[in-house]
């Protein structure tokens, strides 16, 4: 089972491109808060980036910067150079500083969205800004590829560019989020970092194979290698969960997806492993602030 895959293809991804700029100094754009995540590929040029509550940081040529929902954040060439706002130039109210294809700065500018806007397992464990950079390796060969590619079709007039650039956007997400696990400290605890410890790892991918099975610490343990103590150390430390902790947050996304696709409560709640829709509504709300009725009625 491919753990990272079941989670993206759950909460449903969605990449989108909505603004190519070329750029002359001195330049700077900002954006406010936005509710998905918006990211900026540095295709040609450098520049500050500024995120409230962070240092600021330089980006070069050839790498992309991730934005969390909710914070706001400047690009620009010089720390004193000033800033216009990216809705405006993106809807066409301003000028563009340097049409054509000689300009200093080249940027791509999306956003990558998730089906639910409500915090998620993978939202939830990414940090506000990520910097994805070839660091070299596998890796950031493919990242490099990914760039490279998305920068050539963003500037071409080919048939079918906006679907080539979305389903790069695509990737480019699972790029990055690889990259970012290369990076994290070992200190971070998350479901990701656990994805590349070898027995946890293969713990999440159980719970992902059979997430309805009544799965016990013990079981877990045996099925990996390890004692019941040393696995409920090691789950917890790498994940920050106990394994029965991560396991409900997944079975309750997972419900989530299912039921915002339509399906009645009771189905949902045997996929999820509960015996009775009571049992399943009951966490569900605790888990989601909402009963699971009124959340398939909802408009997502």
């Amino acid at each position: 089972m491919d753990v990272l895959s079941d989670v993206l293809n759950t909460i449903r991804l969605e990449s989108s491109v909505f603004a190519e700029l070329r750029l002359n100094p001195p330049w700077g754009i900002r954006s406010g808060a936005r509710d998905d995540f918006a990211f900026h590929v540095i295709s040609r040029g450098q520049c500050l980036l500024e995120v409230e509550g962070s240092a600021p940081l330089y980006v070069q040529a050839g790498e992309v910067v991730v934005l969390a929902p909710g914070y706001s954040h400047s690009l620009r060439d010089r720390p004193d150079s000033p800033t216009l706002e990216l809705d405006d130039l993106v809807a066409g109210t301003l000028p563009t500083q340097a049409p054509g294809r000689h300009a200093a700065a080249h940027l791509i500018c999306g956003c990558f969205r998730f089906r639910d806007l409500r915090p998620s397992l993978l939202a939830s464990s990414l940090p506000n800004v990520i910097h994805a950079r070839d660091a070299g390796g596998e890796v950031g060969a493919w990242l490099a590829q990914t760039l490279r590619l998305l920068s050539y079709e963003s500037q071409s007039d080919r048939p079918g560019k906006s679907t080539v650039v979305n389903r790069l956007c695509d990737a480019l997400f699972v790029y990055i989020l690889r990259s970012h696990l290369a990076d994290l400290p070992a200190e971070d605890a998350s479901w990701l970092r656990g994805l590349a410890e070898a027995r946890v790892g293969t713990a999440l991918e159980l719970m992902h194979e059979a997430p309805a099975r009544q799965w016990t610490l013990a079981e877990l343990a045996s099925r990996v290698g390890l004692s019941r103590s040393a696995f409920a150390v090691r789950f917890r430390s790498t994940v920050g969960d106990t394994p029965i902790q991560y396991l409900t947050k997944w079975r309750l996304e997972r419900a989530a997806a299912m039921l915002r696709d339509g399906a009645v409560v009771e189905q949902v709640a045997a996929a999820a492993g509960y015996e009775s829709a009571a049992g399943f509504s009951k966490a569900f709300k605790r888990h989601l602030s909402v009963p699971p009725g009124a959340y398939r009625r909802a408009d997502h």
